[in-house]
């Protein structure tokens, strides 16, 4: 939201300078994200000026030779626009403006003659995205002013970023409001000031059909009205926050807007049908041209504005065309309502019609300032567009009742915050919001939040309007002391940030997808639920692609692997944590972490790689499995019927006879229907399973004092004997000096007999006390491989 710090310095009285605004603003935790400072060398360099005379350039058929008076002198201008005559005032850019472009004005000869200046359009000095020709100031304004001021561009801009809850900070009001609060300073009499009502009764007849909907509707006409462009000040302030002038009614309810925060509409009286206003719900299948020019088709859940003959305005939404202000009004009816957030929120949100009223409406506005607001638009009206307001308000409904008091008890503030708060502090900070507090005979408040605060509900909300109109940088920091006792020992407490951290240690990207899948999806990757388990259907899917809940987490990685392929990276590593769904009677959910590799991966030595393989994912789920607090040994078990991967490349992880999850190659089919054509390797796993043997308290192993010594063997073995078998072996024979054996590698081909394959196994040996010799290594070494030579069907690869 974008606040002109000009206007909020008629508002508060004494207010700082913009920076310590600010800062002031940022540290209570309102977010500035940034302050639009106006260039000197546009600002200076922009006045007014009338067009003398225009004519066809001589010399090129799409160039107008202008003469216009800028205040000092008659001077020549070459411009590219049509739409300017004489009479008209205009923006003139002197040589040596520079523009928001960075276009720095110069005086110069255009096809022959002389330019000594620029003509303006609105969006070459930044005031509008789009416009046609240049821009035509008010006939009002005389030759040679400065131009920045009617623009609305010579002031600097504070740029809120304002959170759902802070609705009242929607307006020019609402932050001056803030301001004060968080720098302790008094409002000026012209924030208090209010305009005066009308007398007499009004004149058109509301009816609310749906009070829950719409518990207050008002109303004023105004006759006599002249329809026209809007003086300088209303134009430049609407600029300055963003908004393009349209005609002096309608940019009044947009000023209004902005003031208060409580939208407006203005009918043309003459175009609404008799005999009376009617706030409904609309009919099935009626239907409504909005003042953007689209006809939109209503649901009985959108609430309308209804004539004599139909739907005249989205309630909190848009007008409508058929009522609207144009050249020819005269008599207005201007309307000021209180709609229910959560209907206009839906209309808004189906329609796809997002309004600057639509954007208030669904954050809630102030019932105190509904009537105030109507009365001070009809007051402009009449102050710039002329005519006089008709009889009184007409109103249907009432204003909210007044809210209950909330008890704030001080003993409460003190142990949320960790400090003591003063009981005379914390009711000076809560009637700087608006608030009336009431002290109870046992030192306890009893605190009336305002009208305005919507967000103040509970005692808790108080305490952090204390805290943060006090400062959040006075709270003082303190460590909170722990015993090992305490829950953050727990390894399970902390286990999925080890997960999490693991992945990224490997250097793998998280990906947070969506709970629901696609049925195919479902189909093929059942993740970790039995082969008879039923998908979750979701109710009122938003297509077909979302219609049940996952089975798998590994259906968002492959989607992943896809957009990273058409983007040209080739290689992919990625995880997700989260939960899966099915149905076998009853519902059943799993917490489980998945990961993808694919591409190649990096080998031994400069600048080489490797094919991917199945020991990658291997060394992931182990990794992983660690970093859970996984003690036991896992077992990888063949997996077979599982139609998600390759009938070759895929097993199941085990914990004795517990399955864990399983990991291997996608299946050629699944990758084909994703247009993926290298390998790709997942693996999932059941979290809660998979920690089922955490330690209370983490173990600490010293780092070894002395070197291992490595031995690497090849070893020829039949199709059908797992590498885990002959580890197991080789660990049964427990000798203290091996501390560790792994397969490495895996070859068929040329050498090796039909039938089987050579794996090659890495074996490193330690002392825990001493550096061992070479004598010893090799004595250790020959009692491993002795075991496994004479206890497996195995040889020796020469």
């Amino acid at each position: 939201m974008r606040v002109p710090y000009g206007w909020l310095k008629e508002l508060v009285d004494g207010l700082p300078g913009i920076d310590e605004v600010a800062q002031r603003l940022t540290m209570s935790g309102s977010e500035v994200e940034g302050i639009a400072r106006p260039d000197s060398r546009l600002v200076e360099g922009l006045v007014t000026a009338r067009i003398v005379e225009t004519a066809k350039h001589p010399n090129a058929d799409r160039l107008t030779l202008c003469k216009v008076d800028d205040g000092e002198a008659v001077i020549a201008i070459v411009c590219g626009a049509t739409n300017m005559k004489a009479g008209d005032n205009v923006v003139l850019a002197r040589p040596g403006t520079l523009l928001p472009d960075g276009r720095k004005i110069a005086r110069s000869k255009i096809r022959g003659e002389e330019s000594r200046g620029m003509l303006c359009s609105a969006p070459e000095i930044g005031v509008a995205d789009d416009a046609e020709g240049i821009l035509i100031l008010d006939a009002g304004v005389r030759p040679g002013m400065a131009a920045a001021p009617l623009l609305g561009i010579d002031e600097s801009i504070l740029q809120l970023s304002v959170t759902p809850n802070r609705g009242d900070c929607l307006s020019i009001r609402g932050v001056a409001r803030e301001v004060a609060a968080v720098c302790r300073l008094g409002l000026l009499p012209s924030f208090e000031g209010a305009p005066a009502a009308p007398s007499g009764r009004g004149q058109v007849p509301i009816r609310v059909d749906v009070p829950e909907l719409c518990p207050l509707y008002t109303g004023v006409e105004v006759h006599g009205v002249r329809v026209g462009a809007s003086p300088a000040w209303l134009a430049a302030r609407l600029r300055a926050v963003g908004l393009r002038p349209i005609n002096n009614v309608v940019d009044v309810t947009n000023y209004v807007l902005w003031e208060y925060g409580q939208p407006l509409h203005a009918f043309d009286r003459d175009r609404l049908a008799g005999p009376e206003i009617r706030v409904v719900c609309a009919a099935r299948d009626e239907s409504i041209e909005t003042l953007d020019g689209q006809r939109r088709t209503l649901e009985q859940d959108d609430l309308v504005i209804r004539d004599g003959k139909g739907a005249v305005a989205l309630a909190g939404v848009m007008g409508g065309a058929a009522t609207a202000v144009v050249d020819g009004t005269s008599r207005l009816f201007l309307e000021s309502a209180i709609f229910a957030p959560s209907r206009v929120r839906k209309t808004s949100r189906r329609l796809g019609l997002v309004s600057d009223s639509s954007y208030r409406f669904e954050r809630g506005v102030d019932p105190a300032t509904v009537e105030r607001a109507l009365l001070r638009a009809a007051e402009l009206i009449v102050e710039i567009a002329g005519g006089v307001v008709t009889g009184g308000v007409c109103r249907a409904g009432q204003a909210p009742a007044e809210r209950r008091p909330i008890l704030l008890r001080p003993a409460r503030i003190t142990r949320v915050l960790g400090m003591e708060i003063a009981v005379e502090q914390a009711r000076d900070a809560l009637v700087r919001l608006g608030a009336r507090v009431a002290a109870d005979p046992a030192g306890d408040l009893a605190v009336t939040p305002p009208t305005h605060r919507h967000d103040l509900e509970r005692e808790i909300d108080l305490i952090e309007e204390v805290a943060r109109l006090g400062g959040y940088e006075n709270i003082p920091v303190a460590v909170p002391a722990v015993t090992r006792d305490h829950p953050a020992f727990r390894a399970g407490d902390s286990s999925l940030a080890s997960v999490r951290a693991s992945h990224l240690a490997m250097g793998a990207s998280e990906v947070v997808a969506l709970a629901f899948s696609a049925p195919r999806a479902n189909q093929r990757f059942i993740g970790l639920h039995s082969r008879g388990a039923d998908a979750i259907v979701v109710e009122n899917p938003q297509g077909v692609d979302t219609s049940e809940l996952r089975k798998s987490l590994v259906p968002a990685l492959l989607a992943a692997r896809v957009v990273n392929v058409r983007n040209g990276v080739a290689t992919t590593d990625l995880f997700s944590i989260g939960r899966t769904f099915s149905s076998s009677g009853h519902p059943r959910e799993i917490d489980a972490v998945a990961g993808l590799i694919a591409g190649p991966r990096r080998r031994r030595g400069v600048d080489a790689t490797a094919a991917l393989s199945f020991w990658h994912i291997k060394w992931v789920v182990e990794a992983v499995a660690a970093a859970h607090g996984c003690r036991a040994h896992l077992r990888w078990v063949a997996a077979t019927g599982r139609s998600d991967l390759h009938p070759r490349a895929g097993a199941e992880i085990r914990r004795g006879d517990e399955a864990l999850g399983y990991a291997g190659e996608v299946h050629p089919d699944a990758l084909a229907e994703l247009d993926l054509n290298a390998p790709v390797f997942v693996y999932e796993l059941d979290l809660a399973r998979l920690g089922a043997d955490l330690e209370r308290l983490p173990r600490y192993r010293p780092v070894p004092r002395f070197p291992a010594s490595s031995r690497d063997i090849s070893l020829v073995v039949p199709l059908d004997l797992p590498a885990e078998r002959i580890v197991e072996v080789a660990r049964g024979v427990n000798d203290p000096l091996l501390e560790h054996i792994e397969a490495f590698d895996e070859y068929l081909g040329e050498g090796v007999e039909a039938g089987k394959r050579a794996l090659a196994f890495t074996l490193r040996y330690r002392a825990a006390d001493r550096t061992m010799t070479d004598e010893e290594v090799a004595a250790a070494h020959e009692r491993v491989l002795t075991r496994v030579l004479s206890a497996l069907p195995v040889r020796l690869r020469a």
